[in-house]
């Protein structure tokens, strides 16, 4: 489908392609919090990593600034308390998730299957530095307002129950067990 878009709607017929990328990212709709023992994680398996689009190089790269920043300032004497730092930061990288994951649960649980594009579309025609602002996880309270202000391609009654991260994890659980 790339292929017939870029000859068609970009008409351009002389191109090539340089590599091919497959994989699957994190898409996550909540979760809770939890404590993590051993040696601190970074990248996906710790969490940091964008609840909309999976990416987690970014915030690989803070967690090790993190780090090194303990190495460095180690005096040698006390023993080095690394869990601690990565901790503080994977519970300040999930509170700044939380409007990502309300997103996701809009999308995902609230909006027509069929209709999701629509809501894609719409948020792909808002001002080009919103959406850098959106994938780099730097969103201001006006963009998350320009975000969910509009004609809403979700309607409102469902979006409105997903707003509580906790409730919706006990309706899915509950869900899960019911059918279990």
């Amino acid at each position: 489908r790339i292929d017939d878009y870029i000859k068609n709607n970009l008409n351009i017929q002389d191109y090539k392609m340089v590599r091919r990328e497959k994989g699957v990212l994190p898409i996550t709709l909540a979760h809770y919090l939890t404590a993590q023992r051993g040696a601190p994680q970074i990248g996906i398996r710790g969490g940091f990593y964008h609840a909309v689009t999976g990416y987690s190089f970014p915030n690989a790269v803070k967690s090790i600034d993190e780090i090194c920043d303990c190495l460095i300032n180690w005096d040698g004497q006390r023993p080095i308390n690394m869990n601690e730092s990565v901790a503080k930061q994977r519970f300040k990288h999930h509170r700044a998730e939380r409007f990502f994951r309300l997103l996701n649960r809009m999308l995902f649980r609230a909006a027509i299957p069929r209709e999701r594009y629509k809501v894609l579309q719409r948020f792909y025609r808002l001002n080009e530095g919103l959406i850098r602002r959106f994938y780099a996880g730097e969103l201001t309270l006006f963009d998350k307002i320009r975000i969910l202000s509009g004609k809403p391609p979700i309607p409102i009654y469902k979006a409105i129950g997903l707003l509580s991260e906790k409730r919706f994890i006990k309706r899915e659980r509950y869900k899960r067990n019911k059918n279990a």
